[in-house]
């Protein structure tokens, strides 16, 4: 063997090494990242069964939080939210007074409903379980949200119109079942039903 071809049979693993360095950093970059909750596109909804005669909502208008997300390991997200009840909306006025008076969630001493994510777990390709600890009326209790991740990407209407252009999103649907007789909330029941369904569709900005 001549010393050229020796010394080109000792680099070959080198030049391996290197070449296989350069292609992991030409793969796409891991899309973890912190987004912000828009509230414009978030939609907080609960429901209850009224007297037995049907089902009745009220929608929760102001909601803030921030999403940790990394589409390629969804299940290491991390989510904080919090909801004013003063923003309540059931398109009665006097119902409206009455859900933020001391009945129910009782504005004047709680101000805010809170979420934190405790951890999360995948049931399919785009759902999953978030457990967490809700905070109504000063009482803290654990849920788990069934969450359904519709969409993570360049916003589908920057192409079109400039205000969108260079926003990196996320959407997702979530749903879950509760009893407000937990939080100390009632009032009502069983005319008004213990059992509360809520429904989430929200959106989140890259920061």
């Amino acid at each position: 063997m001549s010393t050229r071809r020796h010394v080109t049979t000792r680099l070959m693993p080198i030049w391996l090494a290197l070449l296989f360095l350069f292609g992991m950093a030409g793969a796409s970059p891991s899309r973890a990242a912190t987004y912000a909750l828009d509230k414009d596109q978030t939609n907080v909804t609960f429901t209850w069964n009224h007297l037995g005669l049907s089902r009745q909502s009220a929608r929760i208008l102001d909601v803030s939080g921030a999403l940790t997300f990394d589409p390629a390991e969804p299940d290491k997200s991390a989510i904080e939210a919090t909801m004013k009840p003063a923003s309540l909306w059931s398109g009665i006025p006097a119902f409206d007074r009455q859900l933020k008076s001391n009945d129910y969630f009782d504005i004047a001493q709680f101000p805010t409903v809170t979420f934190k994510s405790t951890g999360i777990t995948k049931t399919g390709e785009r759902t999953g379980d978030v457990t967490g600890d809700l905070t109504i009326l000063g009482r803290e209790n654990p849920v788990t949200l069934q969450v359904t991740w519709n969409f993570t990407g360049d916003h589908p209407l920057g192409p079109s119109n400039p205000t969108f252009q260079d926003k990196f999103v996320s959407g997702f649907t979530a749903t879950t079942k509760l009893l407000r007789s937990n939080w100390g909330m009632s009032r009502g029941t069983p005319l008004v039903s213990d059992e509360i369904e809520i429904t989430i569709n929200v959106e989140f900005i890259q920061k």
